[in-house]
């Protein structure tokens, strides 16, 4: 949260575009923070992008007309996106598409976050963004609970802060 990994996702993006690339963006269908169309970052920078659902817990129905034509795939808040989506992604990268994905590494626990850490240790490059810690201004390390919703995914706005890994020890993160 807050750590410009849209931003970044966009930025990526973007470059292909002047490159003359055919780009296309996607987020998932639960991130509905400011647009069911778009990726629109914190500050509000704004780029279209397909809404995928997720089916279920396991099943997603990606735009498979649209990603074969695409020379790019970018991929905002991936963290949701079920373990089907390892091979979708798997299968892009072998069609000779370059794809960046973004999203949260770990969940309020500070554990492990869906098919991020999978992704990660299969990348060609991982670059990992830190948003500034809203309790001590130090690099955050996870995104801290101030609600009490029980559920695992990470909101947006009042419900999570950015903490550094001292401030998240101080309040209950093991």
């Amino acid at each position: 949260m807050f750590a410009e990994k849209s931003t970044a996702l966009q930025r990526h993006g973007k470059r292909f575009m002047l490159a003359g690339k055919k780009v296309v963006f996607l987020k998932p269908s639960i991130d509905d923070r400011y647009s069911d169309d778009s990726i629109i970052t914190h500050d509000g920078k704004k780029v279209e992008a397909l809404n995928v659902q997720i089916t279920n817990e396991y099943k997603v129905d990606l735009p498979f007309d649209l990603l074969n034509e695409a020379d790019v795939v970018c991929i905002d808040e991936v963290q949701f996106f079920p373990g089907q989506m390892i091979s979708h992604i798997e299968h892009l990268i072998a069609q000779g598409k370059k794809v960046f994905v973004a999203g949260l590494d770990m969940d309020r626990y500070g554990k492990p976050f869906g098919i991020v850490p999978y992704l990660m240790a299969k990348a060609d490059h991982v670059i990992k963004h830190h948003a500034v810690c809203a309790f001590c201004g130090d690099d955050a390390w996870v995104s801290l609970e101030v609600s009490n919703d029980s559920s695992q995914q990470v909101k947006v706005g009042n419900d999570y802060k950015p903490a550094c890994r001292q401030c998240a020890y101080e309040r209950g993160v093991k």
